[in-house]
């Protein structure tokens, strides 16, 4: 594009809220909450500027206690895990997903479903007296991971009995825990059907009321399917689903049409173990910051959705390839995971006892959720302003810095990403800064483009190794960051106002 597009930011002008709805990442299997290579993953999701990571959701969670018997529950393991998160600053988003030494069967069996409600309230009993019930209500529980899937324990009937041994557990302990689900894969199954028919109209198998409580609503929508080649993403495919859920929502279950919406594996393509470039590459920093524009703009603004929680499955441990805010080096193999699954508690501990070393460096898939944890809870209206992202991909996220009556500053977001992996070329934008207030400014710019906070360029360029030196992890831990360059600005006068004027390459991120 060779014309200048104009973006006038005024701060003087009405800010709006601005919810942090991309908050939130994942991973497969929780065993490795146990393993110093995620410990170390999550000291870097953690450190996320303003808690711009608050929740992981983690699959098999309830794999981690064991159990002698019904009712008769270690729960050790998954205490350690639950610290782990909690020491670095990341709250369950929490699965409950699980099955202790494999015990449970089949939830068409009543006295099953009763032992599961009572697992379910001992498991939040204990956790309400461990880290206080302010903490629990700050998590979100959720219903077993895809069941359209991966439910195996008696079909809908058994997942709706499941469904109300958790909400009368989990509404025992504390009323204000929140619930919800079904975390569906496949477009409006029948057992999302039937789930929402269930909790909108059915019978509460403990209770025998009709209808049982739904706090949240929950779709996994991704943007290509699972394919070994290089399929580009479609960023809008990811949108049209979810509004098709939504739609049957408000047509069929019009009481629940209010519910805050949840996609919390909204992921650019399914299948984590599958091996794509891209996923290392600046153009996936770009991709990210446009799929959380199009839901403020097309979900939010444009349909009225309360969209609570965007999340993703990038917080596995894996190489550049891999979905993943880190490749990992080291002489263990990665685990596969999104696969069939059993968690094996005594290869746990064999690993436990002997510790790999290994190194891992930050990839543009973290540096992106930096750049966004800098954004405020207050934005300013870009709408008619000549951007049009989801035709040319450049796009723009405006937030006011400061006071809401009269802002100090602001924190832009310009990402230039088009539906096209090997696509490139180049943006010209002019940031019109007005309403400043006389005095001097700092005016700080950070870049995510090739070459710049592009660490898998610099391991190119190292030869690819496997194993890298020190003096070669260092290099690339240099690249790791995004770039910075800071401009001093003195405003004064009746000028109050400053024009920023960027080249913006395909893809980038500033």
């Amino acid at each position: 594009m060779s014309d200048t597009t104009r973006v006038r930011i005024d701060l003087s002008a009405p800010t709006m809220p601005f919810r942090r709805f991309w908050r939130s990442t994942g991973f497969s299997p929780a065993e490795l909450l146990l393993e110093p290579e995620m410990r170390q993953t999550l000291a870097y999701v953690g450190g996320v500027p303003n808690r711009g990571i608050e929740y992981m959701r983690v699959h098999y969670m309830l794999d981690l206690v064991t159990a002698s018997s019904f009712g008769q529950y270690d729960w050790s393991r998954l205490d350690a895990a639950i610290d782990v998160m909690l020491e670095h600053r990341i709250r369950p988003f929490f699965e409950l997903m699980g099955n202790p030494s494999y015990i449970y069967s089949d939830f068409n069996d009543v006295g099953q479903a009763h032992h599961w409600r009572d697992f379910m309230s001992e498991m939040a009993e204990r956790y309400r007296s461990r880290y206080g019930v302010e903490e629990l209500r700050a998590w979100y529980f959720e219903t077993w991971n895809e069941p359209d899937i991966w439910w195996k324990l008696g079909g809908e009937t058994g997942f709706n009995n499941y469904y109300d041994a958790c909400s009368e557990a989990l509404k025992a302990v504390d009323p204000q825990l929140k619930l919800g689900g079904p975390g569906v894969a496949r477009r409006t199954p029948p057992i999302f059907k039937s789930f929402l028919a269930h909790c909108d109209t059915g019978t509460n198998l403990f209770t025998g009321e009709t209808g049982v409580r739904l706090d949240f609503i929950s779709v996994h929508e991704k943007g290509a399917r699972k394919h070994a080649e290089d399929l580009t993403p479609n960023s809008l495919s990811i949108i049209r689903p979810e509004m098709m859920a939504v739609d049957y929502i408000r047509e069929h279950h019009p009481r629940f049409a209010g519910l805050p919406f949840v996609n919390d594996e909204c992921d650019p393509q399914i299948g984590w173990h599958l091996y794509h470039t891209w996923h290392g590459m600046p153009y996936f920093a770009g991709l990210a910051a446009k799929i959380v524009d199009q839901h403020q703009r097309l979900m939010i603004d444009g349909e009225g959705v309360d969209y609570e929680v965007l999340s993703n499955d990038n917080g596995f441990v894996g190489h550049w390839g891999h979905r993943t805010h880190l490749t990992y080096f080291g002489k263990r193999p990665v685990r596969a995971a999104q696969a069939e699954h059993k968690t094996d508690i005594a290869a746990l501990e064999a690993r436990r006892a002997e510790p790999e070393p290994f190194d891992l460096v930050k990839k543009p898939a973290l540096s992106v959720m930096e750049l966004l944890g800098l954004l405020s809870d207050r934005r300013f209206d870009l709408g008619g302003q000549g951007l049009d992202p989801d035709r040319n991909g450049l796009g723009a996220i405006a937030t006011a810095l400061g006071g809401t009556d009269q802002p100090s500053g602001a924190s832009v977001l310009l990402y230039n990403s088009v539906d096209r992996i090997w696509q490139s070329g180049e943006s010209t934008v002019a940031l019109d800064f007005s309403g400043l207030q006389p005095g001097a400014y700092a005016l700080a710019s950070f870049r995510i483009a090739h070459g710049k906070g592009d660490p898998f360029t610099v391991w190119e360029d190292l030869g690819a190794p496997d194993l890298p030196n020190a003096a070669e992890l260092a290099a690339m831990r240099m690249a790791q960051e995004p770039a910075l360059s800071i401009e001093h600005l003195q405003i004064g006068g009746a000028k109050a106002e400053h024009e920023l004027k960027l080249v913006i390459p395909l893809p980038p991120l500033a």
